[in-house]
């Protein structure tokens, strides 16, 4: 509702994405349940023109971003409902990064139906991830970067860290090239995590879970 005092988000690693954005080449952003994920609209805020499309596994997409309209008509972040990543999520989402727009989506959730997942070393045990943020990088040819939000002081750090800066998936070891870019995020997803464990709201059993690679 814009009642966040946007001064106590602090952002690092934004620059780079920005003189991207600003010279038409959108980026895929693949983040976690950590912090506060909404504060990514610091990185609109902080830069206009700057519009952030986040995909979701609800059906009430709409209905969240007439809400959002009506408490801020400014705000800059859509949600867009996906339930897996198909050949017309491709297209809408070509014109996202063509329009140099950032796609957000998560990489630490296993969608109930359709995503495939692959499984990479997470704190210690094997746990699957979903293939989805690096299907969408090769199809979209743009950089891939990780978000991360953490408490800091009396407020938060948004934080971006390129994962790579295009993801190709040779149809020839495709599974283990995704697995590759799964245990990178895995990896810096860890290290966050273990500099501020609270700060993550995971309410599943995460390493619970059947991998359907």
């Amino acid at each position: 509702a814009g009642r966040y005092p946007m001064e106590r988000v602090a952002i690092s690693g934004a620059d780079e994405i920005i003189a991207g954005l600003r010279q038409g080449r959108g980026v895929l952003i693949v983040t976690a349940h950590m912090g506060c994920l909404e504060l990514c609209r610091a990185l609109a805020d902080r830069s206009p023109g700057v519009t952030v499309n986040v995909l979701v596994h609800t059906r009430h997409a709409r209905r969240f971003n007439d809400l959002l309209d009506r408490l801020n008509p400014q705000q800059a972040v859509r949600l867009i409902e996906v339930t897996e990543v198909n050949a017309a999520t491709a297209v809408l989402l070509q014109e996202k990064i063509a329009a140099g727009e950032v796609v957000a989506i998560a990489g630490d959730r296993v969608p109930v139906q359709g995503d495939r997942t692959v499984t990479a070393p997470f704190l210690g045990v094997d746990a699957p991830f979903p293939c989805g943020p690096y299907l969408l990088a090769h199809l979209l040819r743009c950089p891939l970067y990780l978000m991360a939000c953490l408490h800091e002081g009396q407020g938060y750090r948004l934080s971006f860290l390129p994962l790579a800066e295009e993801v190709r998936l040779p149809r020839a070891g495709r599974e283990a090239e995704m697995a590759r870019h799964a245990a990178r995020f895995a990896d810096e997803l860890g290290r966050l995590l273990a500099a501020s464990p609270y700060d993550w709201f995971n309410f599943f059993p995460f390493w619970d879970q059947k991998s359907t690679s």
